[in-house]
């Protein structure tokens, strides 16, 4: 009973509110004289207008278009009625309608722009400004979206701000309030509202929640870099949740809509071709690239597109598409100062203060990566009756990424207390090292989201109900083609320096033999000795099953009210695997060493010449590069000059081993109420949640490496302590550290009261406040 509970929880309170809403006394519910309803477009796009306004003069009766352009007017008193209808961006429009009690009437508004000379009407000219009419109008909405939502939002059309490089939508929502978007290789990829971490911002589609595998980890965070905006209407950011939204919206939510074919009343075919090219590599020649042996042009071709076909008054459909691939590349360089980001030891690294810090180590990097996008999108729109809408969307988004980075390290590893200034540091003889690491990688994602939608728009209850599937994956380094994803190749014993240091790099860096004393050239791959290389397959899926329905009723009455209740059950999967095995090169003769000497362990033999050529940045000349492909292939051939530590490469695979998963189950009650003739709105009410938890991760348990007697009690030797079952490391781990052996069930209910106020002061001056709970 104690899982059964609170699941019925939320549907016992949706069928009470089911009951009163059908059994509530012709008192509340009025028996009205006439209904009018009809459709919204506008005159110069030929779009169905969502939240337009519609009021009858006299009256408190007030209804908005839904997605279609449709609105429906119940209770107009017989007589001649005067209804306004108003829109963001167009001229308000009225007209008198003589109603007759007990009868639907069909009424139709087509809004015209303020002063359209195709309309008769009287152009006043003032500032001059060259715009795509598109645009206008996308803004248009996403406003008038905005000022009739319930709640604080913010809503920008996906064409306002024109092309977005590679359709990602985060290089679109960053431009939104309070929205910051982290980035990672480049790539706009986690959002945050209001500083709340990415775990705690819900992001949906058509309010469906988004597949991402997170960072590869097991948390929340969607990676909105993994789906396109191609087949994107617009996008809404909710700052204050109502009780339909979810309860782990901490600063608030995003939610991505989609295209629809009845938003329009004829055909509509967008689309571009373009280059695509980054300032730091603004040309038409080619260098080494993210594929290893080959160069990669700078400046690619793409398209994108977008096709709405309304067939008929009852069947339209949408297709999108798109294609692009980029060049980056990602140089860069990392320091490591003494006494501010690093702690100091006092032995090797003598103690000093903030106001003289000094470099203990300094890298410098050389990387490029290569991009390709693709994207497809569709939906299907039926109407089986006047009433109803049935909605099929389809969403499709990859990218593949060949990375190829290679890091050159300068290590003193020991500094002497007088050897250092904030300018300069001289290292112990013989104690530093160079190290160069080159780090080949193939990561391939794809998100693919069905989405099913029910849309019922009645003359007593509005219903909604929909069904959503979102599945992503990230694979990494699962290309045998690749090699090895980790090559690092030494040379120790060796007295490093850094003179004239400034904030990109010391302008001098000085390498000697800590015997000799004569100069080593970091810069030649014959300097190095290979010393491991590791092969690190990575597969982290994420599944999102979605799933909610909706059912509102509007009472006219001398105060406005409107109630509406909904259930959502969401259930999300995060698996995650990854598994390194790294490899120590020990050469022909068996004997690992950091010092080449003219032996068989010199890094020269596996050069790669082209990444070789690739001049690195802050003045660095050209240095070596070790081929994957070619270590690789002789790893093939030779496997014995490779020791593998399998205990190591056990406990990563476990160590990297997890799984998280969570279902919610959620029931709300909504209530709305209006005063001094719809000025003032209240929109509150009650969400409850009950999360369910199971996880599972690596078990460490020791004790069962001890020996037992038949009852199952331990062992102990003469010293007291338990006798072994087995000594060898890789036998002990397999024992006492287990896959997914610690698993984890939680189970919890919470309440999330809110309540949204709304003042006009103005037609284009809107109050609001908002007080809620959520999870946190």
């Amino acid at each position: 009973m104690k899982r059964i509970i609170p699941r019925i929880f939320p549907l016992t309170l949706l069928a009470r509110w089911l009951c009163l809403t059908m059994t509530l006394s012709p008192a509340l519910a009025q028996s009205t004289a006439a209904t009018i309803e009809g459709r919204v477009v506008s005159a110069r796009s030929g779009e169905y207008l969502e939240k337009a306004r519609l009021t009858v003069e006299g009256t408190s009766l007030e209804a908005f278009t839904n997605s279609d352009g449709q609105f429906r007017l119940v209770g107009v008193p017989s007589g001649s009625a005067r209804i306004r209808v108003f829109f963001t961006g167009l001229e308000p429009a009225t007209a008198t309608v003589a109603v007759v009690g007990g009868r639907t009437l069909q009424h139709d508004f087509t809004l015209k722009v303020a002063g359209d000379p195709r309309e008769g009407g009287v152009v006043k000219l003032s500032q001059f400004v060259v715009g795509a009419s598109r645009e206008i109008d996308g803004t248009a909405i996403a406003i008038n979206e905005q000022r009739f939502a319930p709640s604080i939002k913010s809503v920008v059309s996906t064409e306002e701000f024109g092309a977005v490089a590679e359709g990602n939508i985060g290089e679109f929502i960053k431009f939104m309030p309070s929205i910051t978007v982290e980035a990672s290789g480049g790539n706009a990829r986690w959002i945050s509202i209001n500083g709340v971490p990415p775990d705690n911002v819900p992001v949906m589609i058509d309010g469906f929640n988004l597949a991402g595998t997170g960072n590869a980890g097991t948390g929340r965070a969607a990676d909105v870099d993994m789906m396109s905006i191609n087949n994107a209407a617009r996008i809404e950011v909710s700052y204050s949740p109502t009780p339909e939204s979810p309860g782990g919206a901490l600063a608030g939510s995003v939610n991505v809509v989609p295209r629809s074919s009845f938003e329009r009343t004829r055909p509509s075919f967008t689309g571009s071709i373009y280059l695509m090219i980054r300032d730091n590599f603004d040309d038409f020649s080619r260098s080494a690239g993210g594929r290893e042996g080959k160069k990669s042009n700078h400046v690619f071709p793409g398209f994108d597109f977008n096709y709405i076909r309304p067939v008929n008054s009852r069947f339209g459909f949408t297709l999108s598409a798109g294609y692009s691939t980029q060049f980056t590349a990602q140089d860069g360089m990392s320091q490591s100062w003494r006494g501010v980001d690093t702690a100091t030891n006092g032995a090797a690294f003598p103690n000093t203060t903030p106001d003289r810090p000094y470099l203990s180590s300094y890298s410098v990097q050389t990387a490029a990566k290569d991009t390709p996008r693709k994207s497809f999108g569709s939906s299907v729109d039926f109407r089986p009756t006047p009433n109803d809408r049935i909605s099929l969307t389809f969403q499709y988004s990859s990218f593949a990424t060949d990375f190829m980075t290679n890091t050159l390290t300068f290590n003193p590893n020991r500094v002497a207390p007088g050897d250092f200034t904030p300018f300069s540091t001289h290292g112990a003889a013989g104690a530093g090292d160079v190290q160069l690491v080159n780090a080949p990688r193939y990561r391939f994602n794809e998100t693919y989201m069905p989405m099913l939608v029910w849309r019922h728009v009645g003359p007593v209850y509005k219903a909604d109900v929909g069904v959503g599937y979102s599945r992503a994956f990230d694979h990494n380094n699962r290309k045998p083609s690749i090699g090895f994803n980790n090559i690092v190749a030494r040379r120790t014993g060796l007295t490093v320096s850094f003179d004239d240091i400034f904030y990109l790099r010391p302008r001098t860096i000085t390498v000697r033999d800590g015997v000799a004393g004569q100069p080593v050239n970091p810069y030649d791959l014959g300097t190095y000795a290979l010393v491991s290389a590791t092969v690190s397959p990575r597969l982290v899926g994420d599944m999102q099953r979605s799933a909610y329905a909706n059912v509102r009723r509007d009472f006219q009455t001398k105060i406005p009210l409107s109630l509406k209740s909904g259930l959502d059950v969401r259930r999300s999967e995060r698996d995650f695997r990854s598994k390194a095995t790294a490899y120590n090169f020990v050469g022909a003769d068996g004997r690992a060493t950091t010092v080449p000497a003219g032996g068989d362990d010199q890094a020269a033999a596996f050069s790669d010449p082209v990444f070789a050529e690739r001049i690195p940045p802050y003045g660095f000349p050209s240095y070596g590069s070790v081929s994957s492909k070619a270590l690789y292939a002789h790893f093939q051939n030779n496997p014995r000059q490779f020791v593998e530590n399998e205990n190591t490469t056990y406990r990563n695979g476990v160590t990297n081993s997890k799984f998280a998963g969570e279902t919610i189950y959620a029931g709300y009650l909504r209530a709305d109420l209006a005063f001094f003739e719809r000025r003032l709105k209240f929109v509150g009410g009650l969400r409850a949640e009950e999360t369910d938890v199971d996880a599972q991760g690596p078990l460490t348990d020791p004790t069962r490496n001890f020996r037992r007697d038949a009852s199952g009690r331990t062992l102990l030797g003469s010293d007291g302590r338990p006798l072994l079952i087995g000594t060898d490391a890789l036998a002990v781990s397999r024992l006492t550290f287990i896959d997914r052996g610690a698993r984890v069930e939680k189970e919890y209910l919470r309440l999330f009261p809110n309540l949204n106020v709304s003042f006009n002061l103005r037609e284009n001056l809107i109050a609001r406040a908002a007080y809620y709970q959520s999870v946190g």
